[in-house]
C-alpha cells in the first residue's frame, strides 16, 4: 500500500459532514465514499429516497479537514454511464481518487477517457491512472 500509517473509513457519506472533524481527531487519514451518481434525482431514486446534498457536504467537509477522499463508483450501462466524464472532471478540479468498481466493462470506460496515463506504484487491488493536468486520479478496481 501507499502508506502503512493510513487509517480508512468507508461510508455512504450521509453523515460525513458531522463526523469529519472527529474522524480526523481520531487518526483517520482517508475516507472512501460510496457514491454511484452525482445526479440528484438518480441518487434519490437509487438510495431509498436519501438526498445527495449531505454526501456532497460531507465530501467537502472531509477535504476541508485534510482527509484524503476516494470515491468508489459502480457504473451501470443505462443508469449512470453517461456520468463517466463528470467523474473524470472531478479529478481535474479536486485531489480525489475516483475508483470505478468492476460493475461495467472497464475498457469501455477507459475508451471515454483518452489520454489517461498509468500511475506507477502499489495501490493494492486498484490500477491507478491520471491525466497530466489533473489533481486527482482515476482508478479501476480489479475484479
Amino acid at each position: 500500500m501507499e502508506n502503512a500509517q493510513k487509517k480508512t473509513v468507508v461510508t455512504d457519506g450521509q453523515d460525513l459532514a458531522e463526523k469529519a472533524a472527529d474522524l480526523k481527531k481520531n487518526g483517520v487519514t482517508d475516507v472512501t465514499v460510496i457514491v454511484n451518481t452525482f445526479n440528484y434525482t438518480r441518487y434519490k431514486e437509487s438510495n431509498g429516497g436519501k438526498e445527495l446534498q449531505p454526501v456532497i457536504d460531507g465530501i467537502n467537509k472531509a477535504i476541508g479537514e485534510g482527509l484524503n477522499v476516494r470515491l468508489n463508483v459502480g457504473l451501470k450501462e443505462g443508469f449512470n454511464d453517461d456520468e463517466i466524464l463528470d467523474f473524470l472532471q472531478l479529478t481535474l478540479m479536486h485531489k480525489y481518487d475516483v475508483v470505478f468498481l468492476p460493475t461495467m466493462d472497464q475498457e469501455k470506460i477507459k475508451a471515454k477517457m483518452p489520454g489517461l496515463r498509468k500511475v506507477e506504484g502499489d495501490f493494492g487491488e486498484v490500477d491507478m491512472y491520471k491525466y497530466a493536468v489533473a489533481r486527482g486520479r482515476i482508478g479501476f478496481l480489479r475484479g
